[in-house]
Order: structure tokens, then sequence, then C-alpha cells
């Protein structure tokens, strides 16, 4: 009952749009009504202002967070039991209670979950972030290079602990595709469309 109190928690504390709120506060807007629609931080850094785009990804951050710290207060020191709690969050953003079951795309609170629990890969996540937006962040290949980075300096940095936060990450990998299953869909179709390209310059 305490695991599954934490989880609800987590997911309450996810559905707190932030974007929302601040645009609503600042503009007398619906952030879902302007720029992309999307209410995450990137649509409001470029629909209010950088600075107030910032300041909702650092809270979008502390979402991740907070369930997991508390949780952890009350005894529940489980990283993968932590991961769901912390996920429920992410979950919770992508589908919140307050917006019809709406939201964004969950990055600054999946990053909150693992500057909580790896704080050492964090800055790496922060630079492949950066670098996948820069040059193209529906690249397959990008995500695959990404990926297979972070592993590589999980490995390294958490030897101790890499089977447990391997198991973390699946997790929160898994989440990530369920919530991004639109963005991934697209990428396969692209993909799709430049091998068959391929193959009819080949014929």
């Amino acid at each position: 009952m305490k695991i599954l109190f934490f989880i609800v928690l987590g997911y309450l504390c996810g559905s707190i749009s932030f974007a929302y709120l601040f645009t609503y506060f600042l503009i007398g807007k619906d952030i879902r009504s302007i720029g992309t629609g999307n209410p995450g931080a990137a649509n409001v850094s470029r629909s209010v202002g950088k600075k107030w785009g910032i300041i909702v990804w650092i809270a979008d951050t502390i979402k991740g967070i907070l369930p997991m710290l508390i949780a952890k207060n009350y005894g529940i020191t489980n990283f993968i039991l932590l991961t769901l709690i912390g996920s429920s969050a992410v979950m919770g953003h992508c589908y919140s209670i307050f917006l019809k079951f709406k939201g964004g795309k969950g990055a600054a609170t999946t990053g909150g979950v693992i500057l909580y629990l790896m704080p050492k890969i964090f800055p790496l996540v922060l630079i492949l972030w950066f670098l996948a937006q820069k040059i193209n962040p529906r690249s397959p290949k990008i995500l695959i290079f990404c990926i297979v980075a972070f592993f590589i300096f999980l490995g390294i940095l958490y030897k101790y602990n890499f089977i447990q936060l391997f198991s973390s990450t699946l997790i929160l990998m898994i989440v990530g595709a369920i919530v991004n299953k639109d963005v991934i869909k697209e990428i396969r179709n692209k993909k799709e469309i430049k091998d068959g390209n391929v193959e009819k310059e080949n014929i």
C-alpha cells in the first residue's frame, strides 16, 4: 500500500503542468493553443521567453525528483521501486489528470529521475540531449549513439551498481517509448521511406 501511495503521489506531482500555469499567469493564454501546442518547457521558451522556459524546465525536473525523495525518506530505497515512482511522475507529466490526460514529452521530468538515481551521469545526459537537439533529435543514428554512449558511461561511473541502474534505465526507456510512441512511429516511417527510396534508386 505504501508503494502504491507513492506511485499515485508521483503521478499527481507529475500532473502539475508548470508550462500551463506559468503561461496562463504570465500572458493569460493556454500553452496548448500557442506555439507548437506542447505543454512543455521548450514551447514556453519559444512562446513566453527563454527565462520562463528555463524555470519551467527546472520545475519539471524537480517533479521527477520530489516523489522519489519523499519515498526514500519513508524507507523505500530499492532502485527499481524508486524508478517506478519516478516513472509515475513522468506519466503524470505526459498524461496529466489536470489537462484531460494530455501533456508534454517528459524529457525534463525523466531527467529529474536520472539526476536523483544516478547524478554522476546527469551532465552527460544534458550534453547528449543538447547535441541531439542541435543535430537532429529524430534521427535513429543519433538516438542509437546517445543510448550507447549512455550505457558505456553508466558502466564506467557506476560499475558497482550497474545492474540495478541498467534495470532502472530500461524502465525509463520503456516509459519513454510509451509516451513518445507517435515520435517513434514518425521516425520509423521516415526510415521506411528513406529505405524505399534507396531501393528504387538501386532498381
